[in-house]
């Protein structure tokens, strides 16, 4: 009941400071723009802002919303509410889930119609998502300006990048394997065409597997940058 309550909380803090009409604004950027692309070129290109999509929102906006929390002091009377820390991070990987996957439905609707496997679809928009929201706060954790997280935030997530070298053709490695957003990609050709039984149990693993991964680091990097900061600051006064 506390998860489901964080993440109404947290749906309702992105709403009051404009995160769904920012998206809305980002959307319709992405249908205009798709409006001038070739239809031989258009299945790469939406799987391309597709895959951008659930990355860059869960990784700028996660990162913004702890930088706010922060500003408005929210984080430091964390340590006497019933809320855990694994709550806390679950919530804004959920809640940042469900606005990613909305803008990944309706730019997808709009420009091509259902994806052809619908569940396999949303399922890489939500892995990639939460991957991206946990990076995020694990980065900005260790920030305290914007300016140091967008450029910490860029690199950290630099690697996750390099499987779009082997979708379009440019760079074809064995190691590309072991990224998560590879699974990604694979996952969101679902929309396309159906994808392998094999494809879609590599893809679900390697992301599963990275966001186990991500979300130890997070967690323990927020306890430490964020919460005993913030213990220790409150003991000082």
């Amino acid at each position: 009941m506390r998860l489901k309550a964080a993440i109404a909380f947290d749906i309702r803090f992105q709403w009051r400071h404009g995160f769904y009409w920012v998206y809305l604004i980002v959307c319709a950027f992405y249908w205009i723009l798709l409006e001038f692309i070739p239809d031989v070129h258009r299945e790469r290109i939406l799987v391309l802002l597709t895959f951008s999509d659930p990355s860059a929102l869960g990784l700028i906006l996660a990162g913004g919303m702890v930088l706010l929390e922060r500003d408005q002091g929210i984080h430091d009377p964390l340590f006497v509410t019933p809320i855990r820390v694994q709550e806390y991070l679950l919530s804004k990987a959920g809640s940042l889930s469900v606005l990613s996957l909305l803008a990944a439905w309706g730019i997808h609707l709009s420009a091509y119609g259902t994806p052809v496997s619908p569940v396999v679809f949303s399922i890489g928009i939500i892995f990639t998502s939460s991957l991206m929201t946990l990076l995020s706060i694990g980065v900005v954790a260790r920030c305290q300006t914007i300016n140091s997280f967008i450029l910490y935030s860029q690199a950290y997530a630099l690697p996750f990048v390099l499987p779009l070298l082997g979708y379009f053709g440019i760079w074809d490695s064995k190691l590309l394997l072991l990224l998560p957003t590879e699974g990604t990609l694979r996952l969101l050709s679902a929309a396309f065409h159906p994808v392998s039984a094999g494809n879609c149990l590599y893809s679900l693993s390697i992301l599963l597997l990275w966001n186990i991964v991500v979300y130890i680091w997070a967690k323990r990097s927020y306890v430490h940058h964020v919460l005993r900061s913030a213990e220790n600051g409150g003991r000082a006064k």
